[in-house]
């Protein structure tokens, strides 16, 4: 079960990135929403995965769920901001407000992984 969690969390990591900094520098495009969907689902799956496994074996720190809701809710917002801005065509009008959003929630969201990955490799120690 942590296992898969981690797996799934590591491509929501990698996906996200790679969507983020991708549309950054070539613009928002539809293969960019794509990989965020991806990222998104992977992230979902992930956070399905964790819950489970703290249910069964301890709950995880306040802080970390609180985080961890608001990134994968921020994460939600991107991702349907982005869908939006493509659906609209008009993915270049929206671009540089979207890109201030989007390192925004992207910062957060790598706070609320790091933090997490903290907190578990802390409690493996134990």
């Amino acid at each position: 079960m942590l296992a898969q969690a981690i797996v799934w969390m590591n491509l929501a990591l990698v996906f996200y990135t790679w969507a983020v900094f991708s549309g950054r520098r070539q613009g928002l495009h539809r293969k960019h929403l794509i990989i965020f969907g991806i990222g998104l689902l992977c992230d979902y799956l992930g956070t399905h995965q964790m819950s489970l496994f703290a249910r069964t074996f301890g709950k995880a720190p306040e802080w970390h769920n609180i985080t961890g809701i608001a990134s994968l809710a921020g994460m939600a917002f991107h991702f349907v901001l982005a869908l939006v801005a493509s659906l609209m065509q008009r993915a270049e009008a929206i671009n540089k407000v979207f890109h201030r959003i989007s390192l925004g929630i992207y910062s957060c969201w790598l706070a609320a992984f790091f933090s997490g990955a903290l907190y578990g490799m802390l409690r493996m120690t134990r």
